[in-house]
């Protein structure tokens, strides 16, 4: 199996990792996985290496623009010439790697490269099974429905709606949720021995934010917890911003908190939390729903996140504020009434979750594989 991903933040490369592990977890001794990003793996132009590099600056330091360039290019006419351009930067480096690779079956989970690797297979004429995950929730760009793909992965109706409007044929859609690594599973965890094991009260409510290199201001929502009445923790994972953990974890809190950079048992975190607070990234949104959490939004990406946001809110498993003035009284609320309103919160969350997506989506791409034909279960 190739897996085409990128490193545009952490989602993409996120899902590519899950369908992997999935796979592993479904046909362990059958199976082979690359993940590969073509941008950086094989020779590429200097513009894509650079905007891939320089991706989280610049969508912080200029999202008025950003906002702009995606709504500007979003319909099928722009995207044909941002797909244009695209076949001729990666064409030869694709052709490379499917040449190395050999795969039985393709998955993408970059809007990207769904013409470039579709024109190599025309080019090969090959009947290849290739399939496509989209990687947020409610407004997706348009060029994510390319008609190369034999298949789409998506993570609600709103975005099976959107590939319709691109001419994608509905039974090419399968509404299964973004994929996440299967152990994001609450059913798979026991919360309290989880805690006692990382050196947390097992009793106590408990945070977890997670930061990334462009998320700002949650120091400042730290501090608001400060003036809270009630016993609680805090874990902070800062996701690689530097700043923001260095300025965590050599501050004094007048509470109990545990500080990480970056971790590699992100389940296991979530396990241990009743509450997310965090940016509106369609990975790290679905992995908090996976593990049945309510969730804060702190911060988003205009235009391609706005749809994450609403499809947090419209399902009332959390909320998303702008201000940190609203941030302790959402917290005190949920906690009212013994958690009776946290725990209303958090069966939301399950009710949209979607911890199996990732082995739905192997089991599928296991059966393409074996038949060499586009194969796409009905929803049930």
């Amino acid at each position: 199996m190739l897996i085409l991903t990128s490193d545009t933040g952490l989602g993409h490369r996120s899902a590519a990792n899950a369908i992997a592990h999935a796979m592993e977890e479904l046909h362990p001794f059958e199976v082979n996985s690359t993940i590969v990003n073509p941008v950086f793996d094989q020779p590429s132009p200097a513009f894509l290496r650079k905007t891939q590099k320089d991706y989280d600056k610049n969508v912080t330091k200029n999202q008025d623009f950003y906002r702009f360039s995606y709504e500007i290019s979003d319909s099928r006419w722009a995207a044909s010439m941002v797909e244009s351009t695209m076949v001729l930067a990666l064409y030869r480096g694709l052709s490379h790697i499917f040449a190395d690779i050999k795969p039985d079956v393709i998955l993408n989970t970059n809007l990207l490269f769904n013409a470039p690797m579709g024109s190599v297979l025309r080019a090969c004429h090959s009947d290849i099974p290739f399939y496509t995950v989209v990687t947020d929730m409610g407004d997706v760009h348009s060029i994510w429905f390319n008609s190369q793909p034999d298949g789409f992965f998506v993570a609600s109706e709103d975005v099976k709606a959107k590939g319709e409007t691109c001419c994608i044929p509905s039974e090419k859609i399968k509404i299964t949720g973004i994929p996440v690594d299967p152990s994001f599973d609450a059913a798979r965890h026991n919360q309290k021995l989880e805690r006692q094991a990382l050196g947390m009260d097992s009793t106590l409510p408990t945070f977890l934010f997670v930061g990334s290199p462009r998320i700002f201001g949650i120091t400042e929502y730290l501090k608001e917890l400060e003036k809270a009445s009630f016993p609680f923790q805090v874990v902070v994972i800062a996701g690689g911003n530097e700043a923001l953990f260095n300025e965590v974890s050599g501050r004094k809190w007048n509470f109990p908190i545990h500080v990480r950079d970056f971790v590699r048992d992100m389940p296991t975190w979530m396990a241990c939390a009743d509450v997310l607070v965090t940016k509106a990234g369609g990975l790290i949104i679905s992995e908090g729903l996976a593990a049945g959490l309510p969730i804060i939004l702190i911060d988003h990406l205009p235009g391609q996140e706005d749809g994450n946001v609403r499809f947090v809110l419209d399902n009332q498993a959390g909320f998303c504020i702008n201000s940190k003035d609203q941030f302790l009284p959402i917290i005190q609320s949920w906690l009212a009434d013994d958690r009776n309103l946290l725990r209303q919160v958090s069966s939301n969350a399950v009710r949209i979750g979607h911890p199996h997506a990732a082995l739905d989506i192997a089991e599928t791409l296991w059966q393409a594989s074996l038949q060499k034909t586009p194969v796409l279960e009905p929803v049930l």
